[in-house]
């Protein structure tokens, strides 16, 4: 699934969200800007928005970590931490069921 990741009301970019810490309610993955995104200030806040149009609400915010002056354009991260378990679990089951997959294969 695409999430839209936006600075005030303007989409900056997306990412999947391809990784996690369901415990934690923590999704993050890989930004993808797009042009808009060069226009992003020091400071400012992100908000992320899922395909249907409902917006994530971290207890924790919305972090971005960008090393793509150093290490290219694929190295900028977002976090979305903080997310409450419902919600997690409605855009994340993937994530989820790894983390019950790998329990469980330990236990073994």
């Amino acid at each position: 699934m695409r999430f839209e990741v936006l600075v005030d009301d303007v989409v900056v970019g997306w990412t999947e969200l391809e990784g996690g810490d369901p415990p934690m309610g923590v999704a993050l993955g890989r930004l993808h800007p797009n042009d808009a995104y060069a226009d992003v200030k020091p400071g400012s806040s992100f908000r992320v928005r899922a395909g249907g149009g409902e917006f994530l609400e971290p207890s924790a915010g919305v972090h971005v970590e960008d090393c793509s002056a150093e290490l290219g354009a694929d190295a900028i991260e977002i976090s979305v931490l903080g997310l409450d378990s419902a919600i997690y679990e409605k855009y994340f089951t993937a994530h989820v069921r790894a983390y019950e997959d790998h329990w469980k294969s330990r236990d073994r």
